[in-house]
């Protein structure tokens, strides 16, 4: 959880001066600290045997194997971006200080940020519907006052189209018994 801000926010820690950590001998486990901007070493620092040294305010643990000249930078995140403000904020939500009346945790403020969500989308669905029942009912009421309904007309072609295919069957019918009758008499 990350998040970028235009100013750095009120209360937020003063920031140092870059670093880099160079490692100067490999064998002997010895580091130096250097100001990145003045390029002077700010203290030199042999590793104990689990690869820590306390320095400039900083406590360094290297893992891996060592080479001479590996090197290492400490930098200010002046930008606030890929901090842990946000995921700390949450976990604070989480467990309030006791001294704090608890409003619900995380939890539920998550669960109720989703139900307004999730009524705000709701609320749209239905406006959208009420757009289409309203573009329908104009578009009925163009059909009424132009004085042609093409539902209707569509229902009447309907109809007759089933009148001329009975009336056509009825004449098939009435010339196949004519024939019938020719044939007997």
């Amino acid at each position: 959880v990350a998040l970028q801000y235009d100013e750095l926010p009120e209360g937020a820690p003063s920031l140092m001066r870059d670093l880099e950590i160079r490692v100067k001998d490999a064998e002997a486990k010895t580091i130096e600290i250097f100001d990145v901007e003045t390029q002077t070493s700010v203290a030199t620092r042999t590793l104990d045997k689990d690869n820590r040294a306390m320095a400039a305010g900083f406590l360094v643990e290297l893992d891996g194997i060592l080479d001479a000249d590996d090197s290492f930078n400490i930098s200010a995140n002046t930008l606030g971006t890929g901090d842990n403000r946000n995921l700390q904020a949450i976990i604070d939500l989480q467990h309030p200080a006791s001294n704090l009346q608890s409003n619900g945790g995380f939890q539920r403020k998550f669960t109720n940020a989703v139900s307004k969500l999730g009524a705000i989308v709701q609320s749209g669905k239905i406006a959208a519907e009420a757009a289409v029942s309203l573009r329908e009912a104009s578009v009925e009421a163009e059909s009424a006052y132009s004085g042609v309904n093409l539902d209707t007309e569509a229902a009447n072609l309907i109809q007759q189209q089933q009148a001329y295919q009975a009336s056509a069957r009825i004449l098939s019918t009435a010339r196949e018994l004519f024939e019938t009758l020719i044939q007997v008499v």
